[in-house]
């Protein structure tokens, strides 16, 4: 390994305009979006964010919420001080945030990534850049409204993984390294599972010949850096809760240590895919879109839940091709993504037209991966792919249960990336060329969307189809 794969050019400044841009269209649209208040878990946030104050005193150890990482909500802190002294509406500073988010994730995060990952001396062209902006916009344009960490989590991940690759065996730059890390799972404890591909690109993307002095340096950096996240995360834990741990518990008073995840693998057999939805027509909060197959089984088995994990893996060495089935709709459930927002203000309503934007970017970037497939094994270096895999584990993760279309973030964009950056310019098919391909991807949309009604039309309380109609309920089982 050397530093070869990620060339050691100097990093160009050519983000920052487009960022701007990014950043000055959100705040714009975001007032207009349609939404007057913070609800549920964006809520939650806010009002958790105050926990750090007590008695007239501030400190990290009297943040006291079981579920929840103490990272997120002390970001939130300043603005939650300055709502308080100003009067001003808690939106109102969410789209502020959201907007930099936004700005900060589709204006350098994605382009920089694709950048380091392919050794690129220059960004991706702005005609690109702003594609993937774009195509950002049109998915996920009102999460911004809100204090989520969804967001702030991944481009935390990302922070971190683009020190590793610019900056290796820096240990100051390793250092912050390692608080982007450790920050992305104290907000998201599901990214926990990047750190070890984080820690072997740490290794790895030193030059040849330095000795293995550098690289523990550098790893050790890393570490520490974690380590003063997670420090008052473990403090916290010991105060409050009793567990020694310096990772969020993710428990309340209805969910005991350790037994989230566990519940929602069991959950991930019972529904294919949720949303939440503001929605007043609409009698839950939460729309549960049933999985037949699965209830169907742990019926006839009769599991009402895992006992534990080894209770699960009998279950999968037992019926493996039903889990590969069912991840396999995960897949797709996470993907297909039907609404901008992460509460829905209208459940039956037409999202057709996003739907097919959709299914056009998953053939589109297929279309460039097949294009380039012979130069894959060449381009993909040892580095690129541990990049890779910091990216998509957190995903794997998450695909046996029940799946939310957030959950797939980091791939959705990957996706984005894969069709506005990898698009060969120089790529000119023929007309029969073109005839063939235009075949293909009809055919491809009508079968994204042959899979996604039936799963609309499971949807508990009455099914819903693309073009917003309601559909009678799912017949029982």
């Amino acid at each position: 390994m050397t530093s070869a794969d990620f060339p050691p050019r100097r990093f160009p400044q050519g983000y920052l305009p487009l960022t701007l841009l990014i950043l000055v269209v959100y705040l714009l649209y975001l007032p207009f979006s349609g939404y007057e208040r913070l609800v549920y878990d964006a809520e939650l946030y806010w009002f958790i964010s105050i926990y750090f104050h007590k008695a007239g005193s501030l400190s990290l150890l009297h943040f006291h919420d079981g579920m929840r990482g103490y990272v997120y909500p002390l970001l939130l802190l300043p603005a939650r001080v300055a709502q308080y002294y100003s009067g001003l509406p808690p939106i109102w500073f969410a789209r502020v945030l959201g907007a930099a988010t936004a700005a900060g994730v589709f204006g350098w995060t994605g382009p920089a990534l694709w950048q380091v990952a392919t050794g690129a001396a220059q960004p991706p062209t702005w005609p690109r850049r702003l594609a993937f902006a774009a195509l950002g916009f049109a998915f996920w344009r009102e999460h911004f409204n809100f204090t989520l960490t969804d967001f702030p989590a991944l481009g935390a991940l990302g922070l971190g993984l683009w020190l590793l690759c610019r900056h290796p065996g820096r240990w100051g730059w390793a250092l912050l390294a390692g608080v982007c890390l450790a920050a992305a799972a104290n907000m998201r404890p599901v990214y926990l599972a990047a750190a070890p591909f984080g820690l072997a690109l740490q290794w790895l993307r030193l030059p040849a010949g330095r000795g293995r002095g550098p690289q523990r340096g550098a790893v050790a950096a890393a570490l520490l850096g974690a380590a003063l996240v997670l420090y008052p995360q473990l403090r916290i834990n010991q105060r409050h809760f009793g567990q020694t741990t310096p990772l969020v518990l993710v428990q309340d008073v209805n969910i005991a240590p350790g037994t989230l995840y566990r519940a929602k693998l069991q959950r991930g057999l019972v529904f294919q895919k949720y949303e939440t939805t503001i929605d007043p027509a609409y009698p839950w909060p939460v729309l549960f879109f049933l999985d037949p197959e699965g209830r169907a089984v742990l019926r006839a088995e009769g599991i009402g839940q895992f006992g534990s994990y080894g209770h699960y893996l009998r279950f999968a060495r037992r019926r493996p091709l039903l889990l590969l089935r069912v991840y396999a709709r995960h897949l797709f459930n996470g993907l297909d993504l039907q609404y901008p927002t992460p509460y829905l203000r209208q459940v039956y309503v037409s999202t057709w037209g996003l739907a097919a934007l959709n299914y056009t970017v998953w053939f589109g970037a297929g279309l460039v991966l097949w294009l380039r497939r012979h130069r894959r094994r060449r381009a993909l270096s040892w580095s690129g792919g541990l990049l890779l895999a910091a990216l998509l584990a957190p995903c794997l993760l998450v695909l046996p249960t029940d799946i939310e279309c957030r959950y797939l973030l980091p791939l959705h964009l990957l996706l984005y990336a894969v069709l506005c950056f990898g698009w060969p310019a120089a790529w000119r098919p023929a007309r029969r060329q073109w005839a063939l391909l235009g075949a293909i991807y009809v055919g491809f949309l009508l079968l994204c969307f042959a899979a996604s009604a039936s799963v609309q039309a499971r949807l508990e309380l009455g099914g819903r189809s693309l073009l917003g109609h309601r559909l009678p309920p799912p017949t029982p089982l």
